[in-house]
């Protein structure tokens, strides 16, 4: 169904209907296009007062009773079994981030590791790893699962590229601290909304990068651990923060563990309803400026594959089920609904909204 909606009362993750064209006559905003901050300055800049959207709030009655992938996959035994050593994992992780900044005692990198690989030796593909990674729910201290998948999905990362064991060690531990500066932060900073971040809130939040790389180098740790806190927001383009560097100043661990990051950042919300493939075409739209193109592409054919079988959600309503990975545009897959396959690299008037 689609209606029209004044601009003021459009909200992200809305999905246009139909191109929206500028007074020229030109197209401002492709239809199927869904909505973020980009597309509300472009339509305010443009004086676009109202537009038309795909209303998805009533989903269609083939949706109700659906087995839905998240759902198959919490009831499975694996999953089970994954979530029980996850939670150990944290609880451990927990500690050790206490003992670490609340009592200055030493980083055991051999217990960190080894509840690491508790988790990882429950799994027996990447497949699982990320369906179970997926399929959690928030219901734990954000900060420290953020840390804790982080180190996950750069220890993945660092084996599709084939490091050391050694180094993959290092690199699963650069990932778990990469963020501990963030623990430095004022409390009722962190306690804050996006929208409710000052300028000097902003400002002050950057600096947990500072924070954590001058904690970590007084550690008996490799010094990439300490960079990785450091560099980890910024892009090898020289965009990011906060020393604004270039590619071959960003350390490696830094490089691996910024994909890590920005994956789990995208995927790890309130609700459930996750799209990684929003974080797919960002990295396809310019991340290959951004990020270390050797390392990005490893990870989008690694993490593309492991969606083959899974069920989602269409702009138009339908629920498709991924068969191929279109390795030329990823983050447009090829679909069977029903007895239909839809090639999205061709439909570009539709859009996956969520794993269903």
């Amino acid at each position: 169904m689609k209606r029209l909606i004044k601009r003021k009362d459009l909200k992200e993750n809305m999905i246009i209907y139909g191109d929206v064209l500028t007074t020229y006559g030109t197209i401002l905003v492709n239809s199927g296009t869904v909505v973020d901050n980009r597309v509300l300055k472009l339509l305010e800049n443009n004086n676009i007062y109202e537009v038309r959207i795909l209303d998805t709030s009533n989903e269609d009655r083939r949706l109700e009773g659906l087995e839905t992938h998240l759902k198959e996959i919490r009831k499975t035994t694996k999953f089970k079994e994954i979530n029980h050593k996850y939670t150990l994992c944290y609880s451990n992780i927990q500690g050790q981030f206490n003992d670490v900044i609340a009592r200055d005692k030493k980083v055991n990198k051999e217990e960190i590791i080894s509840g690491i690989n508790t988790v990882l030796h429950k799994v027996d593909n990447t497949n699982e790893l990320f369906d179970a990674l997926y399929g959690m729910q928030l219901k734990q201290n954000r900060m420290y699962m953020h840390s804790l998948n982080t180190a996950l999905i750069s220890n993945v990362l660092a084996k599709w590229l084939k490091f050391s064991e050694k180094e993959i060690n290092d690199i699963t531990l650069a990932g778990l601290f990469h963020d501990i500066g963030m623990l430095m932060m004022p409390e009722e900073i962190l306690q804050k909304k996006e929208d409710e971040l000052t300028k000097e809130d902003k400002d002050l939040l950057q600096k947990h990068t500072i924070y954590g790389y001058r904690y970590l180098m007084k550690r008996e740790l490799n010094r990439q651990i300490g960079l990785t806190a450091l560099t980890h927001h910024e892009k090898v383009d020289g965009s990011g923060y906060p020393l604004q560097i270039m590619s071959p100043t960003i350390c490696t661990y830094s490089k691996i563990v910024t994909i890590a990051d920005a994956y789990d950042e995208l995927t790890l919300t309130e609700d459930g309803a996750r799209n990684p493939f929003s974080l797919i075409r960002e990295f396809e739209k310019d991340g290959m400026s951004k990020y270390d193109t050797q390392y990005i592409m490893v990870f989008l054919t690694g993490i593309m594959d492991t969606y083959i079988g899974c069920d989602v959600l269409l702009s138009d309503n339908r629920v498709g089920r991924i068969i191929y990975i279109n390795k030329s545009d990823m983050s447009r897959p090829t679909l069977k609904c029903g007895e239909e396959f839809i090639n999205l690299s061709e439909k570009k008037e539709l859009q996956i909204i969520k794993f269903v």
